[in-house]
């Protein structure tokens, strides 16, 4: 395999990545406007327990996705400084691509390589959960009639 087949394939790698991100996000905007619905209503615990199932699935798609995006950068990278091991030369795009942040010799596949994204996803997880199991606060009536006059 040469530079521009490992450099096409990372880059239809992270264009089909886009396009789950894209819907992993929106799901995951669908995920918190149900649990906004349910914080605003009077839930059950049934409606808890499947908002957070809901929630979780969602959380763990988007950190495989993550991994998988941080997977395919590292097996690019292995392919470029294999074939530069090899003797041939690399374009500008390549050698730009081998110095540039992305470049990462682990070629593993792994939920918790890429640190900011899973402090990313722990950060929507923590923010979810708060949203469905914190209480809700008291709203004070004195407030919304005094808005209100």
């Amino acid at each position: 395999m040469d530079q521009f087949q490992t450099l096409s394939i990372l880059q239809m790698a992270l264009n089909t990545n886009a396009i789950f991100t894209a819907a992993t996000f929106f799901i995951l905007w669908v995920a918190f406007r149900v649990a906004g619905k349910l914080r605003e209503g009077e839930p059950n615990l049934l409606g808890k327990v499947l908002t957070t199932l809901f929630g979780l699935m969602i959380i763990y798609s988007g950190l495989t996705l993550f991994a998988s995006r941080y997977a395919s950068f590292g097996s690019a990278t292995a392919g470029l400084k294999s074939i530069k091991a090899s003797g041939q030369a690399l374009g500008a795009q390549a050698e730009a691509f081998l110095s540039g942040p992305f470049a990462s010799a682990n070629t593993q596949f792994s939920l918790f390589n890429d640190l900011p994204s899973v402090i990313f996803w722990l950060v929507v997880t923590v923010l979810f959960l708060g949203m469905i199991w914190m209480p809700v606060s008291a709203k004070n009536p004195d407030k919304v009639t005094a808005t209100a006059a």
